[in-house]
């Protein structure tokens, strides 16, 4: 097995890979190629804590990586991190140098038509699951100094549709959640003002069909910026796609509001947010 050491969650590392098998089966290539590039911007992110330039692999190391990433042994990736791991690199070093640096050498890649959109599509992939694997010991440094908060309702990007965000935010509200609520707000602002707390449950609300990629790519981001939160989709877009929890990423979807608080904070009580 590729990630047999204990270090990676294997749930979260089959439930990313089996996303981006299904995404590449049913969305239009240019949609595939915007969640590549979401997956290559945010894996660039810098984390709070600074990693001395010494501890940083060479140019030469994260070439193997992309190497690795770019390979047609699968597993090949999986390998290289978990031997830095046995080799005693630190986590931060793991985020901050490899995983972000490969990354960056990805996206040049890619600009410089290097290597092809298959490929690279392939190679962010891999790194995208590995993140999720690693999402447990990775999260203390993303979420490091942040505001903690139990849940965060957001309209997805595109989305013009508020009433049904707006009735279930004053619902959680009077019954005493302290519930963010954004509505009307582009991607990029919507994961900045996302990013700047710690979320239990973030709550994702898009009604059209059309709001599928949108949807995907939000989920994408929020997996990266907010690695613990448990992530629901609602709305009529379910009634669009049956298997939106497997498309899309989310760990649960939302279909009744009259039944929303309960399930909500069942899910909030699961062992895997902890």
């Amino acid at each position: 097995m590729p990630v047999d050491e204990g270090a990676f969650d294997r749930s979260e590392y089959d439930r990313a890979d089996q996303q981006f098998r299904l995404v590449e089966q049913k969305l239009p290539r240019e949609a595939i190629n915007d969640l590549a590039r979401e997956v290559v911007r945010r894996l660039r992110f810098r984390m709070p804590r600074s990693v001395r330039k010494e501890d940083l692999p060479s140019a030469a190391e994260i070439d193997l990586l992309c190497a690795a990433l770019l390979s047609t042994d699968d597993d090949a990736a999986d390998r290289f991190i978990l031997g830095a791991r046995r080799d005693g690199v630190d986590i931060d070093t793991i985020y901050l140098g490899y995983v972000a640096g490969a990354a960056r050498r990805l996206g040049e890649m890619w600009d410089a038509d290097e290597v092809s959109f298959i490929d690279v599509t392939l190679g962010c992939a891999k790194l995208y699951r590995i993140i999720r694997g690693l999402r447990h010991i990775v999260a203390p440094g993303i979420i490091y100094g942040r505001d903690e908060k139990p849940a965060l309702f957001a309209l997805v990007p595109g989305e013009t549709h508020t009433l049904g965000i707006e009735m279930a935010t004053d619902k959680f509200r009077r019954e005493g959640w302290d519930v963010d609520m954004m509505v009307g707000l582009d991607h990029e602002i919507l994961v900045d003002q996302a990013e700047r707390r710690c979320y239990q449950a973030v709550v994702l609300v898009a009604n059209s069909d059309g709001m599928l990629q949108p949807l995907t790519r939000l989920i994408l981001a929020l997996r990266i910026t907010q690695p613990l939160a448990h992530i629901v989709v609602a709305g009529n877009i379910l009634d669009h796609h049956p298997d939106i929890m497997h498309m899309v990423g989310s760990d649960a979807v939302i279909r009744d509001i009259d039944t929303a608080i309960a399930q909500l904070r069942s899910i909030m009580d699961e062992p895997s947010a902890q």
